[in-house]
């Protein structure tokens, strides 16, 4: 069975998918969350030229019975910088690889790209994106949207054929061995005073 649940065999596939025209050593790379707020995006961006992708939903597309069938939406987020010139983010040039030859780029990797048992990625929506207050001119950015139907597998028959993703649910170690923290042990997802 499934060893990652769709969600998280989708990133990874992307990645790889992208990485064959955007060099790790050029472009960097985030997982991100969809939306993003401002200051996740100034803490991604330390430098240009960037992808992010993000979860958006996972919708069911009809009543299937016993397994989950939907069609689970991502999106890519593309920022380029042109260091000397506003005008070129655009269309780019030797200093600086431009939104839109980026955005065809990645459209042209992602539609249509098949992952088996998984499934076939499709492009629904490419637009333009601003980050409020982020103040760089030279900076362009992109969204991408990204669809993909995908079924989880039953798991109210035999539980011992059940996806192996399903025990990560439980058996995972949050803290260092080092920490003498209690494994069980609550983590507190409020920012520090």
């Amino acid at each position: 069975m499934a060893e990652l649940d769709p969600i998280s065999a989708a990133f990874p596939a992307i990645e790889g998918r992208l990485r064959l025209f955007f060099e790790a050593k050029v472009w960097d790379f985030h997982t991100v969350a969809d939306p993003m707020s401002i200051e996740e995006f100034k803490a991604i961006t330390r430098r240009t030229p960037l992808l992010a992708l993000g979860w958006r939903q996972f919708n069911s597309t009809k009543s299937v019975g016993r397994r989950f069938q939907g069609d689970l939406g991502l999106r890519l987020t593309i920022a380029v910088k042109h260091p000397l010139d506003a005008n070129k983010r655009f269309l780019g040039d030797s200093r600086g690889p431009g939104l839109f030859p980026a955005i065809t780029c990645a459209a042209a990797l992602l539609n249509g790209f098949t992952v088996a048992d998984l499934g076939t990625f499709s492009v629904t929506a490419i637009a333009q994106a601003y980050a409020e207050g982020f103040g760089d001119h030279n900076v362009a950015i992109a969204t991408m949207d990204i669809g993909i139907n995908v079924a989880i597998p039953d798991v109210t028959g035999d539980f011992a054929a059940a996806p192996a993703f399903l025990t990560m649910l439980n058996e995972f170690e949050p803290w260092p061995k080092d920490q003498g923290r209690d494994r069980d042990e609550p983590i507190d997802v409020r920012p520090a005073p």
